[in-house]
C-alpha cells in the first residue's frame, strides 16, 4: 500500500506542477503564530512541541481510522496519497535546480570553481534531502503522519529567526538514518568501487557515526566529477547541475526498489 501512494504520489508530483496554494503551508504558519500568543504556556520547546505534535497526531488518527473502518483500503490509499503529495516539494526539484546559478555561491569564487561546484552539489542535496527523502523515509516508517512531520519540521525551521538547538537536534535525528540510506544507494546507484575506496577513510576516524553528512557530500561530490562525467566536462556549472540531479533521481529510485522488497519480504 505505501510502494504505490509513494508511486502515484511521485507521479503526480512530478506530472503537474503542484499549484502554490499547496505550496505555501499558510494554515501552518498562521498556526504558528497563533501558538507564539500562548506565552503562560513554558517553556518554549514544550510549546512549539505541542503545536508540531497536534496536526501530526491528527493525521495519524484518520489514517488509523480510514485503515480500520472501511473492508477495502481504497480511502486508506487516496488519504496517503493526497497527504504524501502534499509534503513533497514545495516544488519540483528540477524547477529549483534551474533556478540556481553560480552567483548565488561563494561570492569570491569564479562559477566553475571547485568551490562553487562543490556548494552547487551539497545545496542539491540538501534540498533533495528536504523535498524527496525525508518525506518518504519517514512516511514509510510512520505513514502519512511521519511524512507531515518532517514536513512540518522543515517548515518550522524556515520560520525561526533564531535557531531553536532543540528544533535543529529533531531535525538533525530525523536525517540521521536518511542521510546513511542515502549514502548506500549512492554507492549503489554509481560506482560502488571507486566511491567506496575514495570515501571508506570516513568510517576510520573517531566518532565516524557523526561524519555521516559530510561523507555524503564527499562521495556524492566524487561520484558526479569522477565517476558520472568526462574529464574535460567535470569543471562546467551546468553539467555538474544535471549530472548531480540525474545521480539523485537514481538514488530515489533505488529506495523504491528497497521499499518494494520491503513490501515482498513483509508480505511473505
Amino acid at each position: 500500500m505505501k510502494l504505490l501512494a509513494i508511486l502515484i504520489a511521485f507521479g503526480v508530483f512530478h506530472s503537474l506542477r503542484k499549484p502554490a496554494a499547496l505550496q505555501s503551508f499558510s494554515w501552518w504558519h498562521i498556526w504558528l503564530s497563533l501558538g507564539s500568543r500562548m506565552n503562560w504556556l513554558k517553556p518554549r520547546a514544550l510549546r512549539q512541541a505541542l503545536l508540531l505534535l497536534i496536526p501530526v497526531l491528527l493525521v495519524g488518527w484518520m489514517a488509523y481510522l480510514l485503515n480500520t473502518w472501511h473492508d477495502h483500503q481504497l480511502w486508506y490509499l487516496l488519504f496517503n496519497c493526497v497527504v504524501l503529495y502534499y509534503c513533497l516539494g514545495p516544488e519540483q526539484l528540477e524547477i529549483t535546480a534551474a533556478e540556481i546559478s553560480a552567483e548565488d555561491g561563494p561570492s569570491e569564487e569564479s562559477p566553475d570553481s571547485s568551490a562553487s561546484l562543490q556548494w552547487l552539489v551539497n545545496t542539491l542535496i540538501n534540498e533533495a534531502i528536504s523535498r524527496w527523502f525525508l518525506v518518504v523515509f519517514w512516511f514509510v516508517v510512520l505513514g502519512a503522519a511521519g511524512a507531515l512531520l518532517s514536513r512540518l519540521l522543515d517548515e518550522m525551521l524556515s520560520q525561526q529567526t533564531n535557531q531553536d538547538s532543540w528544533l535543529n537536534r529533531g531535525r538533525e535525528l530525523l536525517s540521521y538514518p536518511v542521510i546513511w540510506l542515502m549514502i548506500l544507494s549512492l554507492l549503489v546507484a554509481s560506482d560502488f568501487d571507486r566511491i567506496w575506496r575514495h570515501c571508506k577513510r570516513y568510517l576510520k576516524q573517531q566518532n565516524w557515526y557523526r561524519q555521516h553528512r559530510a561523507l555524503l557530500y564527499e562521495a556524492m561530490d566524487f561520484a558526479v566529477e569522477n565517476c558520472e562525467i568526462d574529464d574535460y566536462q567535470s569543471d562546467d556549472f551546468k553539467t555538474v547541475r544535471r549530472t548531480t540531479l540525474s545521480v539523485l533521481k537514481r538514488m530515489l529510485m533505488v529506495w523504491l526498489v528497497m521499499v518494494a522488497f520491503s513490501v515482498i519480504f513483509t508480505i511473505g
